[in-house]
């Protein structure tokens, strides 16, 4: 029984020194994902484009921009990564929605609007319009670019009025 107990506590012993073991303090890597980080798959490349013919019916004045459209996603890619969900980027306090419409061209007007969580474009869609201020965006007469860009769980609508 003793030799048992002393075969054990130094099993443990070796088990709790082997370079395989992270201490508990110390805080667990995220798990890999396997999404494809550099581009939106299918399903998120199908909700992007029903939420822009959504808009569209809304307001005829929007146009696809292939730019806003790379900048949403990344924008929605960049809040799950980081995990976080705000028009204000947490690092800096600032609405970087400006910085990145002027990334694809110069505009009088650029607005943004966030969703998270909704399985369907269309239920993001009918979210979007019941809010005021995001509701305000969709109708914007001033807006006439839009670049819609979807990420798991986070979809960015960017809007640019040249």
């Amino acid at each position: 029984m003793k030799r048992t107990a002393l075969i054990t506590a130094a099993l443990l012993f070796a088990l709790s020194t082997a370079p395989c073991f992270v201490p508990l303090s110390s805080a667990m890597p995220p798990p890999p994902s396997n999404k494809r980080v550099a581009r939106p798959d299918a399903s998120e490349r199908d909700k992007a484009d029903r939420l822009y013919r959504l808009l569209r019916k809304e307001n005829r004045r929007l146009l696809w921009d292939r730019c806003l459209a790379r900048k949403a996603f990344l924008r929605a890619k960049e809040m799950v990564v980081k995990g976080y969900f705000d028009h204000e980027d947490p690092a800096t306090g600032q609405n970087p929605v400006w910085d990145v419409v002027l990334q694809c061209f110069k505009c009088r007007t650029a607005g943004e609007n966030l969703a998270k969580g909704m399985n369907s474009a269309e239920k993001t869609h009918e979210a979007l319009m019941r809010s005021p201020t995001h509701r305000r965006n969709i109708l914007n007469p001033r807006f006439n670019r839009v670049g819609v860009g979807c990420y798991d769980y986070v979809c960015v609508e960017l809007f640019a009025g040249l």
